[in-house]
C-alpha cells in the first residue's frame, strides 16, 4: 500500500496560532488554494481510497482533491486531531497567565498532563495507535488518500516508522504539500516528505 499523507489546508486558527482541536473552522482562502495545490501534484495519482478525519477542515480538503474523481473520502473520527478542552482557540501566551497550573503540568509532562477539560494524551495517542496497527495490517496494494492533523499526522508517522511518541514532533506536516509512504508486509517506507512536485507514477513505482 502507498499512503498519501496530506494536512488539511490553512484556517485562521492556523494564523492565529491558537489552539485548534475539535473545533469545527472553515479553512482560509489561501487554504482552499493550497489544497487545489495539493490536486494538482496529486492528478496523475489513481486512489484506491480515501481517508479523512470529521472535521471540516480535513473533509473540504479531501473534497478538493477528489473532485475530479469518482472517489469520495469515508470519514473516520480516530483521525480527529485531539480535543484541547477549554484551550481550544486560545493562545498559549494567554494560557501561561489565565490557567498556569495546568499549562505548567503541560510544560512539564505534556505526554501525561491534559488540557483543561479536553483530552489526556494518552488518550489520543492510543486511537492514533489503532489507526497505525489497522494501516500495517491492512491488505490492500493500492493508493491510500489521507487527510488528517498536524498531531495525527504527526504521530501517525512516529508509530508507522515504529518511534515512540515523543517522536512526533520531528515530523512538521506543511499546509500544501504531501508525504508519502509505502508500507509492505507491515515494513513502512518514508518516500517523500512535504513535496510540492507532481507525483509520477511511471518513474516512482
Amino acid at each position: 500500500m502507498r499512503l498519501f499523507l496530506v494536512r488539511h489546508g490553512q484556517t485562521e486558527a492556523n494564523v492565529g496560532g491558537v489552539f485548534c482541536g475539535m473545533t469545527d473552522v472553515e479553512l482560509t482562502e489561501t487554504g482552499i488554494h493550497q489544497a487545489r495545490q495539493v490536486a494538482h501534484y496529486l492528478s496523475a495519482v489513481t486512489f484506491s481510497q480515501a481517508i479523512s478525519s470529521v472535521l471540516r477542515r480535513a473533509c473540504h480538503t479531501a473534497e478538493i482533491i477528489l473532485a475530479d474523481r469518482r472517489l469520495s473520502a469515508s470519514i473516520n473520527a480516530q483521525l480527529n486531531e485531539m480535543h484541547f478542552g477549554a484551550w481550544e482557540m486560545r493562545h498559549h501566551h494567554d494560557l501561561q497567565y489565565e490557567d498556569a497550573e495546568a499549562w505548567a503540568a503541560w510544560l512539564k509532562d505534556w505526554q501525561q498532563a491534559s488540557p483543561t477539560g479536553g483530552e489526556a494524551f494518552p488518550t489520543f495517542a492510543a486511537r492514533i495507535e489503532n489507526v497505525a496497527q489497522q494501516l500495517l495490517t491492512q491488505e490492500s496494494q493500492g493508493n491510500v488518500l489521507l487527510v488528517a492533523h498536524q498531531g495525527v499526522l504527526g504521530l501517525l508517522l512516529a508509530r508507522l516508522l515504529a518511534m515512540p511518541p515523543s517522536a512526533m514532533w520531528h515530523f512538521h506536516f506543511e499546509q500544501g504539500a504531501y508525504s508519502v509512504i509505502e508500507i509492505r508486509h507491515g515494513l513502512t517506507t518514508l518516500r517523500t516528505f512535504n513535496s510540492r512536485a507532481c507525483w509520477q507514477p511511471e518513474t516512482q513505482e
